[in-house]
């Protein structure tokens, strides 16, 4: 995705100045290039200016909110100023993202001349969204650093030369102001005002909104919480030393609707039990409802018995959670759409699609006769999407099929191809790569069969074993993963040829619009690429 886009659909438009300027960064990089005389003195200058302005900003807003918490949490009868809504948050605070929120510091509510004279005007509400705006603002000039200086190394031909420059600023990126854990700080503190505000407002049935997240894919988290303008709520998770799962949510959630976001990746079963079990502590601390935000759901691949005396993994790992209690479940991309059906009819899931992030890159790549390709039959479905979302932005595209016949499972006996590929630029599509044996072995049979370029898109990077190596050695120009799954470090080593686009808009609209009783059918729609690019 595109920095400038994201900034664009993200960003605080009362706040828009003060983000970093990401179009004068790429500006000046762009002056250094075109020098060629290797002197980027003027490009770091601009780097440091920016820096010091989203410091300054920072600091100015946390101060205020830091004082306003404050007056909440210790002033008198801080709760007359209740939970009630202001702006273009919803009830819950909850950041929509057509919609802004006015500054804190409004009228108090009517009914209370005299706290109003004791106290300056304090909605908890307000002040508690724009921490959460806040913390979308700290995430949104973090990834555009980060991203400034990964486009810095590749123009300047540093990656990979063992002088890049990026992981050093991402160490002083750390050590910013904005950085800081005075943020965290200041949520710890509206802990205790929202627990005032919330006790003198005991009329109010529940249903607020709270983030929580595991291990599995704390980034992705991170990123959702950013976007809906929400802290994440704190949730401690580790290990005793015998292994067991040990988990405990360090925030009142009663009467909150819960969403928890946590893929079952490596380590599958680690991560899935600690799924279950923030499922089950949610449910325990009283709160009004927990949907299960799955990016990636293990052992799907187990989902019928193909032999004798084989469970149904994946209908059974559907039972422990509706047995924990979970009351939706989120998912991108099942390897099987019938998984869902292993939930029975109190428990909906809600299966998104994760090809609408990848059709705006592809429609970007200038292809030549594009031709969007299923690796085996079962996927026919899903490439056809993949093709009418390409055909949505404009670029006109085929299909082809290749038929597998497997000697043994994962061992590929011998391939055919429906289809024509010759003279051009091919795009597997697939909901998941594994060891990427079966991508490689289909990328090399589509050159076989005349095909120009070849890529791939797949939902879920699993990336295993040899996966990495396999794909650098092959014909593949690109391979495309969702962020549904952690990249893991040694596969960014060994292979420039993957690379992750972001999931977290996705996930954070069908949040919103499920806590909201609004419905997500949009994100199935033509219009889908346009709405997540």
């Amino acid at each position: 995705m595109r920095f400038t886009q994201d900034l664009d659909q993200t960003a605080i438009p009362e706040w828009s100045e003060s983000y970093l300027d990401y179009k004068k960064l790429k500006t000046s990089l762009a002056e250094v290039i075109e020098r060629g005389d290797g002197d980027a003195a003027s490009f770091h200058q601009a780097l440091d200016d920016e820096l010091e302005k989203v410091n300054r900003f920072y600091m100015d807003k946390i101060t205020q909110y830091e004082v306003t918490i404050e007056a909440i949490a210790t002033g008198p009868r801080a709760g007359e100023y209740g939970i009630g809504g202001a702006g273009g948050a919803d009830a819950e605070g909850m950041k929509d993202p057509k919609a802004d929120v006015p500054e804190a510091g409004g009228a108090a509510q009517a009914g209370d001349a005299g706290a109003a004279a004791a106290l300056p005007s304090l909605d908890f509400t307000v002040t508690y969204s724009k921490l959460g705006q806040l913390q979308s603002y700290v995430w949104l000039n973090s990834s555009g650093f980060s991203k400034i200086m990964k486009k810095f190394d590749k123009k300047m031909g540093l990656r990979g030369s063992g002088k890049e420059q990026a992981p050093e600023f991402e160490r002083r990126l750390a050590a910013q102001v904005f950085m800081s854990a005075r943020l965290d700080s200041v949520l710890e503190r509206a802990k205790f005002a929202r627990d005032r505000v919330r006790k003198a407002n005991t009329h109010r049935v529940g249903g607020h909104i709270q983030l929580i997240n595991g291990s599995g894919n704390p980034a992705l988290a991170k990123e959702v919480a950013g976007r809906l303008g929400i802290p994440l709520t704190p949730a401690k998770v580790g290990r005793f030393a015998d292994g067991e799962c040990q988990v405990q949510l360090n925030d009142s959630v009663r009467g909150a609707d819960v969403f928890i976001i946590q893929p079952t990746c490596f380590p599958v079963n680690d991560n899935l039990m600690e799924l279950l079990l923030l499922i089950s502590a949610a449910k325990r601390a009283s709160c009004n409802k927990v949907t299960a935000v799955v990016p990636y759901y293990g052992y799907a691949r187990q989902d019928r018995k193909e032999r004798s005396r084989v469970p149904i993994s994946a209908a059974d790992v559907a039972r422990m959670f509706e047995a924990m209690g979970v009351d939706r479940m989120i998912c991108v991309d099942l390897h099987c759409g019938q998984i869902q059906g292993f939930f029975g009819p109190t428990t909906p899931v809600d299966n998104l699609y994760a090809s609408p992030i990848a059709w705006t890159f592809f429609s970007e790549r200038n292809l030549v006769k594009p031709v969007v390709i299923s690796p085996d039959a079962g996927g026919v479905a899903r490439a056809k999407l993949f093709r009418e979302g390409l055909f949505s932005l404009g670029l006109e595209a085929t299909m082809a099929v290749i038929i597998k016949q497997r000697s043994a499972p994962g061992v590929i006996g011998s391939t055919d191809l429906v289809g024509n590929v010759d003279g051009c630029d091919c795009i597997i599509v697939d909901d998941m790569i594994d060891t990427a044996g079966t991508l490689c072995a289909a990328a090399n049979e589509l050159r076989s069969f005349g095909a120009r370029r070849v890529f791939a898109f797949a939902t879920h990077g699993l990336l295993n074993g040899p996966a990495a190596q396999r794909i650098e050695d092959s014909v593949l120009e690109g391979v495309i993963v969702a962020n549904t799954i952690p990249l893991q470090e040694h596969v960014s080593k060994t292979t420039k040829k993957v690379r992750q686009l972001s999931v977290g808009k996705l996930l954070a609209v069908a949040i919103h619009a499920c806590h909201r009783g609004e419905s997500v059918s949009h994100l199935f729609e033509g219009n889908a690429g346009a709405l997540l690019a």
